[in-house]
C-alpha cells in the first residue's frame, strides 16, 4: 500500500468509527444509566470513565482487526490473504493495491477540519483553566499536606492534573474548626490521590464527538461519581454519614468557588451527594464486569472485519 493510501485508509477509518461510536453512546446511555446509577460510586466512576472512551477504543480495536490478517501475511503465518478475491481494493501492508481518490481524501477533510475545531476550542479552554490553577498555585503558601492561600474568597479543591496539590483559602480555614477542616482537607487528599481532574479532562476530550446534551449529562454524572467516592473516602474523619453531610452543607454555605474542571467539595449536585451518603448501601459490584474476560475471543472476528472494511472502501473509491 503506497504511503498515503496507508495514511488515508488508517485517518477515515478511525474518524468515521469514532464519528459513529460516538453517536451511538449519546443514543445509548439515556437507556443504561439508569442501570449505571445504581452501582456504587468507585465502580460507577470507572464504568462512566470506560464508557467516555469506548468510541475510540471500540476504533483502535477495530483498526487492529482490520490489519491483522494484513499483518500476519508479511512472516509468512498465514495464506496470502489477497488471493481469494479481487472485487474490491485490498488493504494490504504486503502488495500495496490501494491508493485514495479524490472522495476519499474530502472525506478525510471533512472529517479533519470538524474534529480540529473541536479539539482546538477545548484545548484553549483547558489551557486558560490551567494558567488560572498555576497562578493560584504561586500566590499559595505551602501549609502541611496542603497549600495555603491568602485570600477573602472560599476556595478548596484539588489542583493540577498530573500533580495535584490540595489548595485552601485562608477564607476557608478561618470559618471551619478543626474538625471539619479534617473531613474536607480528607475529602480533597482522595481528589488528588485519584487524579479526578485528569479524570475529567480525559473523558471530556473522548467525548467531544458526543452529541453536546448527551456529552453534558456523562460528565455530569462522571462528576457527581467522584464526588461520592470522595465523600466515602472521608467518612472515617468525619465519623458517621450524618456528620459528613453536615459538613459539605457547611463548605457550601461558604460560597465555595472552584476553577472550571477542578474537582472539590462544593461540587455539583449536593443534594444528591447527601442523599448518597443517608441512603441504602450500595449492592455490591454486578458478575457481568466479569465479562471482559472474553475479550480476547474478538480476535476471531478479524477476517470478517477487514473484508468489511475493504468492501466500504471499495465504495468510496470506485
Amino acid at each position: 500500500m503506497h504511503a498515503p493510501g496507508l495514511l488515508v485508509v488508517t485517518a477515515l477509518l478511525a474518524g468515521g468509527l469514532v464519528a459513529v461510536g460516538s453517536q451511538g453512546l449519546g443514543i445509548t446511555y439515556p437507556r443504561i444509566r439508569g442501570a449505571i446509577g445504581r452501582l456504587a460510586p468507585e465502580t460507577r466512576a470507572h464504568v462512566l470513565s470506560l464508557l467516555a472512551g469506548l468510541p475510540w477504543l471500540l476504533a483502535f480495536g477495530i483498526l487492529f482487526l482490520t490489519f491483522l490478517p494484513s499483518f500476519i501475511t508479511i512472516p509468512g503465518l498465514i495464506q496470502d490473504h489477497c488471493l481469494p478475491h479481487d472485487h474490491h481494493p485490498h488493504l494490504c501492508l504486503r502488495h500495496g493495491l490501494w491508493a485514495p481518490s479524490g472522495q476519499a481524501w474530502m472525506i478525510l477533510a471533512v472529517l479533519g477540519a470538524a474534529g480540529g475545531t473541536f479539539w482546538l476550542r477545548f484545548l484553549r479552554r483547558l489551557m486558560e483553566g490551567q494558567r488560572q490553577v498555576r497562578t493560584l498555585l504561586r500566590l499559595a503558601k505551602k501549609a502541611g499536606d496542603f497549600h495555603l492561600l491568602p485570600s477573602g474568597k472560599a476556595l478548596a479543591f484539588s489542583a493540577g492534573l498530573l500533580r495535584p496539590r490540595t489548595l485552601l483559602s485562608s477564607m476557608v480555614m478561618a470559618s471551619l474548626d478543626a474538625a471539619d477542616l479534617k473531613v474536607l482537607l480528607a475529602h480533597e487528599t482522595a481528589h488528588a490521590r485519584r487524579r479526578d481532574a485528569l479524570r475529567l479532562v480525559i473523558a471530556e476530550a473522548m467525548l467531544m464527538a458526543v452529541p453536546r446534551r448527551m456529552r453534558r449529562m456523562l460528565l455530569d454524572d462522571l462528576s457527581l461519581a467522584c464526588e461520592e467516592a470522595c465523600d466515602r473516602a472521608a467518612l472515617p474523619q468525619a465519623g458517621c454519614p450524618e456528620r459528613m453531610a453536615e459538613v459539605l452543607l457547611r463548605v457550601q454555605r461558604l460560597g465555595m468557588v472552584t476553577p472550571a474542571g477542578q474537582p472539590g467539595a462544593a461540587g455539583s449536585q449536593l443534594h444528591l451527594r447527601v442523599r448518597a451518603l443517608l441512603g441504602d448501601p450500595y449492592p455490591p459490584s454486578p458478575t457481568w464486569t466479569r465479562l471482559i474476560w472474553f475479550s480476547p475471543l474478538l480476535l476471531l472476528l478479524a477476517d470478517p472485519v477487514h473484508h468489511a472494511a475493504e468492501t466500504l472502501l471499495g465504495l468510496l473509491n470506485p
